[in-house]
Protein backbone atom coordinates (compact mmCIF):
# COMPACT_ATOMS: atom_id res chain seq x y z
CA UNK A 1 0.00 0.00 0.00
CA UNK A 2 1.28 3.46 -0.88
CA UNK A 3 2.17 5.80 1.96
CA UNK A 4 0.08 8.98 1.45
CA UNK A 5 1.30 10.71 4.61
CA UNK A 6 3.25 13.88 4.14
CA UNK A 7 4.55 16.57 6.42
CA UNK A 8 2.88 19.90 5.73
CA UNK A 9 4.97 23.04 5.55
CA UNK A 10 4.35 26.18 7.57
CA UNK A 11 2.81 29.01 5.53
CA UNK A 12 5.03 32.00 4.78
CA UNK A 13 2.88 34.25 6.97
CA UNK A 14 3.66 32.02 9.98
CA UNK A 15 7.38 32.15 9.26
CA UNK A 16 7.26 35.96 9.10
CA UNK A 17 5.00 36.62 12.12
CA UNK A 18 6.74 36.22 15.48
CA UNK A 19 3.33 36.32 17.17
CA UNK A 20 1.78 33.50 15.09
CA UNK A 21 -0.08 30.95 17.22
CA UNK A 22 -0.81 27.35 16.23
CA UNK A 23 -4.49 26.68 16.91
CA UNK A 24 -5.20 23.29 15.35
CA UNK A 25 -3.32 20.26 14.11
CA UNK A 26 -5.33 17.47 12.52
CA UNK A 27 -5.01 14.00 11.04
CA UNK A 28 -7.22 11.26 9.71
CA UNK A 29 -6.45 8.25 11.90
CA UNK A 30 -8.31 5.06 12.70
CA UNK A 31 -11.05 6.10 10.25
CA UNK A 32 -11.77 9.42 11.93
CA UNK A 33 -10.48 12.82 12.94
CA UNK A 34 -7.63 13.01 15.41
CA UNK A 35 -6.65 16.53 16.40
CA UNK A 36 -4.90 18.73 18.90
CA UNK A 37 -6.59 22.03 19.68
CA UNK A 38 -5.27 25.14 21.38
CA UNK A 39 -8.43 25.60 23.45
CA UNK A 40 -8.51 28.54 25.81
CA UNK A 41 -6.31 30.82 23.69
CA UNK A 42 -9.01 33.45 23.18
CA UNK A 43 -10.60 32.89 26.59
CA UNK A 44 -7.34 33.60 28.42
CA UNK A 45 -5.81 36.19 26.08
CA UNK A 46 -8.73 38.37 24.96
CA UNK A 47 -12.31 39.30 25.69
CA UNK A 48 -13.61 37.22 22.78
CA UNK A 49 -16.08 34.43 23.41
CA UNK A 50 -14.01 31.30 22.68
CA UNK A 51 -16.98 29.58 20.99
CA UNK A 52 -17.58 32.48 18.63
CA UNK A 53 -13.87 32.79 17.84
CA UNK A 54 -13.68 29.08 16.88
CA UNK A 55 -16.74 29.52 14.67
CA UNK A 56 -15.06 32.42 12.88
CA UNK A 57 -11.88 30.38 12.51
CA UNK A 58 -13.81 27.44 11.07
CA UNK A 59 -15.47 29.76 8.55
CA UNK A 60 -12.06 31.17 7.59
CA UNK A 61 -10.73 27.63 7.26
CA UNK A 62 -13.64 26.59 5.02
CA UNK A 63 -13.00 29.60 2.76
CA UNK A 64 -9.28 28.83 2.59
CA UNK A 65 -9.96 25.19 1.71
CA UNK A 66 -12.32 26.26 -1.08
CA UNK A 67 -9.73 28.68 -2.47
CA UNK A 68 -6.87 26.18 -2.36
CA UNK A 69 -9.03 23.39 -3.82
CA UNK A 70 -9.21 25.35 -7.07
CA UNK A 71 -5.54 24.50 -7.70
CA UNK A 72 -6.26 20.78 -7.22
CA UNK A 73 -9.71 20.38 -8.78
CA UNK A 74 -10.12 23.39 -11.12
CA UNK A 75 -13.50 23.95 -9.46
CA UNK A 76 -14.88 27.38 -8.62
CA UNK A 77 -14.12 28.33 -4.99
CA UNK A 78 -17.65 29.66 -4.39
CA UNK A 79 -19.15 26.33 -5.49
CA UNK A 80 -16.64 24.43 -3.37
CA UNK A 81 -17.45 26.59 -0.34
CA UNK A 82 -21.15 25.95 -0.84
CA UNK A 83 -20.54 22.18 -0.92
CA UNK A 84 -18.25 22.34 2.14
CA UNK A 85 -20.89 24.23 4.14
CA UNK A 86 -23.65 21.84 3.03
CA UNK A 87 -21.53 18.86 4.06
CA UNK A 88 -20.76 20.45 7.43
CA UNK A 89 -24.43 21.14 8.16
CA UNK A 90 -25.38 17.63 7.12
CA UNK A 91 -22.62 16.08 9.22
CA UNK A 92 -23.61 18.18 12.21
CA UNK A 93 -27.22 17.11 11.73
CA UNK A 94 -28.31 20.75 11.79
CA UNK A 95 -30.98 21.66 9.30
CA UNK A 96 -31.58 24.89 11.18
CA UNK A 97 -34.61 23.55 13.03
CA UNK A 98 -32.96 22.66 16.34
CA UNK A 99 -30.10 23.81 18.53
CA UNK A 100 -27.19 21.37 19.10
CA UNK A 101 -28.01 20.96 22.80
CA UNK A 102 -31.49 19.74 21.84
CA UNK A 103 -30.12 16.77 19.90
CA UNK A 104 -29.60 14.65 23.02
CA UNK A 105 -32.83 15.66 24.71
CA UNK A 106 -35.15 12.68 25.08
CA UNK A 107 -38.43 12.80 23.18
CA UNK A 108 -41.47 13.36 25.39
CA UNK A 109 -43.48 10.18 26.11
Amino acid sequence: MADHRKQLTRPEAVKKDEYAVEMIRGWIAERGLACSLNLGHWHHNSKLDERHAWGVMMADLAREIAIQLENVTDQDPSESLKMIVEAMLSELGNDGSSAPEQKNTPEPS
